[in-house]
């Protein structure tokens, strides 16, 4: 498992919960058969985004939901995760970091 693990290095880890997205990391290392070494992602709002509202729903709606702009900082923290079948029910390995937060949830 460690030689295809290696192939990992330097994609990021998102987690998806319902329908948001979050950023957990960049793969900078592997220690033993399935332990992935993280650098920490910071994702936050763009500033040239902001939410529109439209009455509906419970109490409004965010028309521009899908068209989100967000900025990644990689930080100088590491985390180990273990890479297993149970943690890839809810965490994708990707080319570029991703965060959405569904405001109409």
């Amino acid at each position: 498992m460690t030689a295809s693990l290696n192939s990992l290095i330097g994609k990021y880890i998102n987690q998806y919960g319902y329908s948001d997205v979050n950023p957990i990391g960049k793969i900078i290392g592997i220690k033993g058969k399935s332990t992935l070494i993280v650098q920490t992602v910071k994702a936050m709002i763009s500033s040239d985004w902001k939410p529109e509202w439209m009455p509906g729903g419970f109490s409004a709606i965010c028309i521009n939901n899908a068209y989100q702009r967000w900025e990644f900082t990689e930080e100088d923290h590491h985390i180990e995760l273990r890479y297993s079948k149970q943690f890839l029910k809810r965490h994708k390995v990707e080319d570029h970091p991703k965060s959405y937060y569904d405001y109409n949830f």
